[in-house]
């Protein structure tokens, strides 16, 4: 046991610190990734115009300018906006920004790419066309076999991959929407707790939940007065209030998906005299926008369908498939969407009328069938008669 004195001297010290008011001195050391300079553009050339810079500035200090030497989009920094935290270092993927020795102190560690917006593949809206990985600067979208998956912690948040998918399937999360989910679950979970929660039908459908960006956060769970399976993204209790709709911060909990077309000036067009009626078009387009020509037996793609994802002229062996302006397509498909009505028209009068020639047939054959019988009866009838009769004479004869 410690003798009252060291307690003393302990005590000492510490009246003695707080009336000295001395921090310690790892309390005013700047750490080694800070640096009291902003930024610099090092190595213009190497810029990939990405935007990733500008994503990760918290202080907002970085706009793009349009560099007519470089011919290309460049970071301008505000020296006195620019806070020195040294996002837009860690966020550039290129190496095209630097500030003293801070890339090389924090190369190899493992943190996240500051950013302000996350982005995320929608898969039950993904048509697997590929252009977002085909656009993605740093090559950090991977191909799945049902979708293609962003790398969160690699990605820069550039949105080149959502500026080009063509059906809306990549959704932006950011920090404003977030914190309003939050607050909303709060509130709702405040009511539940005090039992003042409104449970009246508010949707007419049961929402199912897509596990592609669903992020088990649970909010939708805990909201939930029936009940919510996450581990097999399915709501096995529903009471149609809809609250857990409003608390999903990713929009994975919902009722309906739509896919359509960010386009809808421009379709794909199928050139009748190049295309050799292989059908690879029509096996690989995810929303039934294509055809076959009864009439001519080649496929053909309907403009008011087509989301001008491309995947039917990447797939296209003979290079027949092209984009082109609606009002164009429209013309020359117009024509295949009539003859394909008339003959379904005719092909539908042709099975009704061979299914009542079949219920005719099968009339009269039971009719013919019946009288048939019928006759067989009265002859078998008339032949008994002419046998009994003959055997009683007989037997008079006797």
């Amino acid at each position: 046991m410690a003798s009252p004195l060291w307690y003393l001297y302990i005590i000492k010290e510490k009246i003695k610190n707080i009336i000295d008011a001395k921090p310690n001195k790892s309390s005013y050391i700047p750490p080694d990734r800070y640096r009291k300079v902003p930024p610099i553009l090092k190595y213009p050339k190497k810029c990939i115009s990405c935007e990733a810079c500008k994503e990760s500035c918290p202080a907002f200090a970085i706009e793009m300018y349009y560099n007519n030497e470089y011919k290309k989009n460049l970071p301008n920094i505000d020296v006195d906006s620019c806070i020195s935290c040294a996002n837009c270092v860690e966020a550039c993927p290129t190496g095209v920004l630097e500030i003293d020795k801070h890339r090389l102190e924090t190369e190899g560690l493992f943190f996240y790419i500051p950013k302000s917006h996350t982005l995320m593949i929608d898969g039950e809206k993904c048509v697997l066309c590929g252009q977002c990985k085909e656009v993605c600067p740093i090559d950090i979208i991977i191909e799945k076999p049902d979708t293609y998956f962003i790398e969160v912690s690699k990605c820069i948040s550039c949105k080149e991959c959502y500026k080009t998918c063509p059906v809306g399937a990549i959704i932006i999360l950011d920090e404003k929407t977030h914190k309003e989910k939050i607050n909303r679950f709060f509130e709702l979970k405040l009511k539940k707790s005090f039992g003042e929660l409104d449970i009246s039908e508010k949707i007419n459908k049961i929402p199912h939940i897509s596990k592609y960006i669903c992020i088990k956060c649970g909010n939708c769970k805990e909201i939930c007065p029936g009940e919510i399976d996450l581990n097999n993204y399915k709501v096995v209790n529903c009471l149609y209030c809809g609250y857990c709709l409003e608390v999903c911060p990713t929009g994975a909990i919902r009722t309906e998906v739509k896919i359509e077309a960010k386009n809808k000036e421009e379709t794909y067009y199928i050139n009748e005299d190049q295309c050799i009626g292989c059908r690879i078009c029509y096996k690989v387009c995810k929303v039934n926008a294509i055809e076959i020509s009864k009439e001519i037996k080649i496929p053909y793609i309907i403009p008011d369908k087509c989301v001008t994802c491309g995947l039917c002229a990447k797939k296209c062996p003979v290079d027949a498939i092209t984009k082109v302006k609606k009002e164009v397509a429209e013309k020359t498909v117009k024509k295949r969407i009539i003859e394909n009505k008339i003959i379904e028209i005719i092909e539908n009068d042709i099975k009704e009328y061979t299914k009542k020639y079949g219920l005719v047939k099968d009339y009269l054959e039971n009719i013919l069938k019946n009288k048939i019988l019928e006759e067989l009866k009265k002859y078998v009838m008339e032949e008994t008669k002419k046998i009994m009769g003959e055997n009683g004479d007989k037997r008079k004869n006797n």
